[in-house]
């Protein structure tokens, strides 16, 4: 998978070591559960996508896994300038996946867009040979086993995630320890997930430069207010209001305020 945020050829590789251990080895560890959960936590105090980098790589290895891709997209846009991407694999693959046009093809993806459930990636039937494809490209670069785990924002909420985790080892999250290790990977995800959410809504208020007024008038269009009910509550023309919203519909990079309401929803800068 690409990766439209940061330099994919610093991204952590993690090689297969000989004779590893099952996964239902793994979660049995008297440790396993603490050591997930210690890296969830730190990573809502990480101040930037290199701390949280280097904390997906340690909570990978700590569930189990040897690889992985994180994902934040928006569901049904094929847009990547809409995504945001992270791997603990080779980074070739995200050239590879990116040359081969693979995005707008990924049955993961199209999974983790409808389903919450965390699932290994065998129990996922694919019959079209362009999903084939981009599953065949996967295994080959180190997810012959996969696990999906999707990472939602709840109701209304059109931003998704997906952490996926891979080992070399085929088959390694089909057998018996998946129902502890889908804890801890669902709450990894979720962290993740929730961490750049806010970093999205931060890059909103500071790049965008969005205003107390500015969310006064997302507000009224997330209810459903009409210019002219704005202008009369805020005393000021309907032309005035129709302007103001042209104006932040363009430091949102949005093309009508219906589209801004719901990125500030999204966001997390209104409540939905």
């Amino acid at each position: 998978m690409p990766t439209t945020s940061g330099d994919p050829s610093k991204a952590a590789t993690a090689t297969a070591a000989p004779d590893r251990p099952a996964l239902s080895d793994i979660v049995t560890a008297s440790d396993y559960a603490a050591r997930v959960q210690g890296v969830a936590e730190r990573i809502v105090e990480a101040k930037d996508q290199a701390t949280v980098h280097t904390l997906l790589t340690e909570g990978v290895h700590a569930l189990g896994a040897e690889n992985a891709v994180f994902v934040s997209f928006i569901r049904d846009n094929a847009d990547l300038s809409a995504c945001r991407f992270m791997l603990v694999c080779e980074p070739d693959w995200c050239r590879r996946y990116l040359d081969a046009g693979c995005f707008a093809q990924d049955p993961w993806l199209a999974y983790a867009a409808h389903h919450s459930e965390p699932i290994p990636a065998s129990m996922l039937p694919v019959l079209d040979p362009e999903g084939q494809r981009v599953i065949a490209l996967a295994m080959q670069n180190g997810f012959a086993s996969a696990a999906l785990v999707p990472a939602h924002s709840g109701a209304g909420h059109s931003r998704i995630s997906l952490l996926c985790l891979g080992s070399t080892q085929t088959g390694f999250f089909d057998g018996e320890g998946f129902g502890r290790f889908r804890l801890g990977a669902r709450l990894l995800a979720a962290e993740l997930h929730d961490w750049w959410l806010a970093r999205i809504r931060h890059e909103l208020i500071v790049k965008a430069r969005i205003t107390q007024a500015d969310l006064e008038l997302l507000r009224h269009e997330h209810q459903g207010h009409s210019s002219k009910r704005i202008a009369a509550e805020l005393h000021v023309s309907k032309s005035s209001i129709n302007s103001r919203f042209q104006r932040m519909n363009m430091k949102l990079g949005v093309p009508n305020r219906r589209l801004a309401a719901r990125l500030a929803v999204e966001c997390g800068l209104l409540i939905g």
